[in-house]
């Protein structure tokens, strides 16, 4: 979290202290809290990323993974998934305020009176009613307990004479801190059934799987596997691969239809349309009284264009040198038509490079010889291809 507001100076700058920026963005005053500004997955990241007992453990043990131990515990006492729920989120408040140790806590009346204040709105926000007394206590000891447990195992010396008896069987290993935000988040979900799904990019995934997998043997390897459904996730990916082809031909037939309104005049007649991706037999995707067209649906990225502009001169070269339906005009409809113009305008590319791989006419064949690359062809037949960016159509691309 970036912190920030209300003013102080120290040398003449300036410095603004009153609210933090939470990993979603939110800009939050923790004096002045607002429930619609906090969010479980503000409180599963920032947990995960704090370590307990101060950073004193032998090693990192996150204020996540405890809260984790203390929800999977009332679980196993047969509490109800009320109680379940407020053991998962009763340190909540540290995401907004920071762990502070106990014996600092209590002369800190301001901090505590602070500290119960957002963590009531935490429970109010989460849970379906108030904590009654009853319920209070078991959080309490639930807390209490774990807490216990962690000093044995991770302070490296005895602090507590008597472990209490718990029921679970609390992880007190090093998990990165992926794999804790990712689980806080699913645990979550799971006890107060509201699905939930984080976005997180897949190298944020393989991050995580790989930092928790160090030290693992192969039953824990197994029980990963069993928890997270790995192998129905990975008969999905291939499912997925094999319908990519079919995928993409959709999203090319469903393009052109859904842009035909937009580009006809009222006057203008269809002659034929080609809507399969790839070679269909017929020279272009759409061919009418007033125009022949080529349609492109994918978006470029910032590298990793090469095939993507192979394919896109080919069509620009063969719509240029095209004498089907004379006179009629040539269109490329495509995203990213800025970036396209630019690559055909500028690239020093050798034509026999970019067309190596398409199978030209070998009418066309004398062009390669004419011109050397790309942006020399380009200048010369620009007028002869109108390039118009279908997001001005659609809407935003793949």
């Amino acid at each position: 979290m970036l912190h920030y507001k209300a003013e102080y100076k120290h040398n003449d700058w300036m410095v603004d202290v009153e609210h933090i920026t939470t990993f979603t963005g939110e800009d939050f005053t923790p004096l002045a809290p607002n429930a619609n500004q906090i969010h479980i997955e503000d409180i599963a990241h920032a947990l995960s990323l704090v370590c307990r007992a101060n950073g004193h453990f032998v090693r990192f043990f996150s204020v996540a993974q405890h809260s984790i131990n203390c929800a999977n515990e009332a679980r196993a006492r047969e509490l109800s998934p009320k109680i379940q729920l407020a053991c998962l989120l009763h340190d909540g408040s540290e995401a907004y305020l920071s762990d502070i140790t106990k014996p600092l806590k209590k002369h800190l009346a301001k901090y505590v009176e602070v500290e119960k204040h957002l963590q009531d709105m935490i429970y109010d926000k989460f849970l379906e009613s108030p904590l009654s007394d009853e319920e209070n206590d078991h959080v309490k000891s639930v807390d209490d307990d774990m807490l216990v447990h962690e000093f044995s195992a991770l302070m490296g010396k005895t602090v507590f004479e008597h472990l209490p008896s718990i029921r679970s069987k609390p992880s007190f290993e090093f998990v990165g801190f992926l794999e804790i935000e990712n689980e806080f988040i699913r645990l979550y979900s799971e006890i107060s059934n509201r699905p939930f799904s984080k976005k997180q990019s897949m190298t944020e995934q393989i991050t995580g799987i790989e930092q928790s997998f160090q030290n693992k043997n192969k039953d824990e390897v197994m029980e990963y596997l069993k928890q997270y459904n790995i192998p129905a996730l990975f008969a999905e990916k291939l499912l997925i691969k094999s319908l990519s082809a079919q995928i993409d031909v959709a999203i090319h037939a469903y393009g052109i239809l859904l842009a035909l309104p937009q580009v006809l005049d009222n006057d203008e007649k269809i002659e034929y349309l080609s809507l399969g991706a790839g070679n269909t037999g017929k020279p272009f995707d759409v061919s009418t009284s007033k125009r022949v067209a080529e349609f492109k649906f994918s978006k470029w990225s910032e590298s990793r264009n090469a095939i993507r502009q192979n394919n896109i001169f080919k069509d620009f070269l063969e719509l240029a040198l095209s004498d089907e339906n004379s006179g009629r005009k040539k269109y490329i409809y495509c995203y990213s038509a800025a970036a396209i113009i630019k690559f055909l305008s500028s690239s020093r590319r050798n034509l026999e490079s970019v067309l190596s791989r398409n199978s030209i006419n070998k009418k066309h064949e004398e062009y390669q010889q004419r011109y050397n690359t790309v942006k020399d062809f380009y200048n010369d037949f620009k007028d002869e291809v109108q390039i118009v960016d279908l997001e001005n159509l659609l809407g935003q691309g793949e």
